[in-house]
């Protein structure tokens, strides 16, 4: 069963392996956090859940482990509330503009572990600045690594497919 249409350009993305990209899918998907039977109406809020799913080390705890992600407290700056609120943020924010409260999202990277989530860009007065959700004492777990532009990416894929309902390698094609 196909898991999504952007399973392969989701896996590209994140340098993840495309078996547990679809598995990861199938989890959130039967766990209700992702659309329909074949999942793949993805559509760029549904990222969040994506995006925080693939950091599971267990595929079949994704989804517990997304939900847990998504409640993680912020602990400092001007941002949303909730780790799962500024990933929502940052998706809706990348693709038309670079700029979310008084960070610089262009070039900025994101960690994320089992109990805490840091955002890392430059601010616009140009200093380097890091967002941490989650536990204080840091990371106790290993930590994922993405690219606030593989993030835009992939909201711009899922978007102009639900717009056109093409990807740009049909276009291409």
């Amino acid at each position: 069963m196909r898991e999504s249409r952007h399973l392969g350009q989701i896996a590209r993305l994140f340098s993840q392996p495309i078996s547990k990209v679809r598995q990861t899918l199938r989890q959130l998907r039967e766990a209700g956090m992702l659309p329909g039977k074949s999942g793949g109406d993805l559509q760029p809020h549904h990222l969040v859940d994506v995006v925080l799913g693939l950091t599971s080390d267990g595929i079949q705890a994704s989804p517990a482990h997304v939900r847990a992600l998504r409640r993680l407290p912020l602990r400092d700056a001007d941002l949303p509330g909730t780790a799962g609120e500024m990933l929502r943020a940052v998706i809706e924010t990348m693709p038309r503009s670079p700029v979310l409260g008084d960070l610089d999202l262009d070039d900025g990277r994101m960690f994320i572990a089992d109990n805490s989530i840091a955002l890392e860009c430059l601010s616009l007065s140009g200093k380097r600045s890091v967002v941490r959700y989650g536990d204080i004492n840091g990371p106790t777990s290993r930590i994922h690594q993405f690219q606030l532009n593989d993030v835009r990416e992939l909201a711009t894929i899922v978007e102009t497919f639900n717009e056109t309902g093409k990807t740009a390698s049909f276009r291409a094609a």
